[in-house]
């Protein structure tokens, strides 16, 4: 039962830790090309990978990806019913990925690779199947089914601006809302963001509307974020108090949360796309064990998040702290999403009030804050940026 249980926790960190940092080749595409007697399924990993097949009763076609990583959505994977039928995923441990295909009655298969492409090709057999790339896209009359082809998704960068609606958030002596403030930031992010061609910027409101604590973690995990950007202002009695301060969730936090996840079945099938109801071992030990090294990892990649954001952001606004703090901030208990909450400045100190009123800063700010993820996605990310 140990072994068996250790398995499953390794396999657990390799899926749930944001799915932005891969050690091992990462399967990124599947490419399917189809006619009515032919289907030719392409894997794109990031370096060449080992792997196996096998044909299993019942027309299951295996195949086995050594040390592999899936990023494709194998959900988004679909086949017009000619040779092959359907495709799911599958860990039988804790250092394979098994792709499971099934395959019609009467057909001849190969399969085979050619530098970091692994290909399928699957045939009537009133066909030959060949067993050579060049030679197989010599053949005419193949019609490639667009929506078969799934590629890395875009990056997704959640983006909170805090308070709105009823909840004002902090105020300056000369009026000004953190919650408008930190929209207008919010607003220029994204904007920024959303020009890449692979990263995706989603707010958590989009206008002077009051979201639930809870809602904006919702709104996050509905979206599949890799990434939760909170933005808020502070403030202090104490009027010199000023500077950017970026925050991690605190251990204490994590350990709250995780009880909370234990309590409610419900939440295990949204661990980063792993349903834990589906393990051999049921019991709330494993279970436990699993969630706290997810967020553990979690944890960690939120902390080398805020400190990328803050070696950015020093550049163009003072530091109130040098280093991540850590609290218990409802906002950033995703136990599968790295999350930061950033306080761009102090709306108590007259002339940071004065600066983040000002829309040439607040595009200081977006920027810096875009350098960072950019800089953190970059340095961490299986995507290029």
């Amino acid at each position: 039962m140990k072994i068996k249980i250790l398995a499953n926790v390794w396999l657990f960190i390799g899926i749930v830790t944001s799915g932005i940092v891969y050690a091992d080749p990462v399967l990124t595409m599947i490419d399917v090309a189809e006619k009515k007697s032919s289907t030719r399924v392409e894997f794109l990993v990031t370096e060449p990978t080992k792997y196996t097949y096998k044909l299993n009763p019942q027309h299951r076609l295996v195949i086995d990806f050594k040390e592999t990583a899936l990023a494709a959505n194998l959900g988004q994977v679909k086949f017009k019913d000619t040779v092959l039928q359907t495709v799911r995923g599958e860990y039988p441990n804790a250092e394979t990925l098994r792709l499971v295909f099934t395959l019609k009655p009467d057909v001849k298969w190969a399969v085979f690779s050619e530098g970091n492409k692994i290909i399928l090709d699957v045939r009537s057999k009133k066909e030959n199947v060949q067993e050579n790339m060049n030679s197989f896209e010599q053949k005419k009359a193949w019609v490639v089914n667009a929506s078969n082809r799934v590629l890395n998704k875009p990056l997704i960068i959640v983006i909170d601006p805090g308070h709105g609606g009823k909840d004002v958030g902090a105020s300056g002596d000369d009026g000004t809302k953190e919650k408008n403030v930190v929209l207008a930031i919010s607003r220029r992010l994204a904007t920024l963001i959303n020009r890449q061609p692979n990263m995706r910027a989603e707010l958590t409101r989009e206008g002077d509307e009051f979201v639930p604590l809870r809602g904006r973690l919702k709104l996050a995990h509905k979206g599949k974020a890799d990434l939760f950007i909170a933005i808020h202002a502070d403030s202090y009695f104490d009027s010199r108090a000023s500077g950017a301060s970026v925050y991690a969730l605190s251990q204490r936090g994590a350990t709250s949360e995780a009880a909370r996840w234990l309590a409610k079945r419900d939440n295990y099938s949204e661990l980063g796309g792993v349903d834990l109801g589906d393990l051999d071992d049921k019991s709330y030990v494993l279970r436990s064990v699993l969630l706290d090294l997810a967020q553990t990892a979690t944890i960690t990649d939120s902390l080398r998040l805020g400190n990328v954001l803050l070696g950015s952001l020093k550049n163009v606004a003072k530091l109130h702290y040098s280093r991540v703090e850590q609290a218990p901030f409802v906002v950033l208990k995703s136990p599968d999403i790295p999350s930061v909450l950033v306080e761009v400045g102090f709306l108590s100190n007259p002339k940071e009030e004065k600066k983040l009123r000002d829309t040439a800063y607040q595009d200081r700010i977006a920027n810096a804050l875009f350098n960072g993820i950019h800089t953190y996605l970059k340095k961490y990310s299986v995507t290029k940026v």
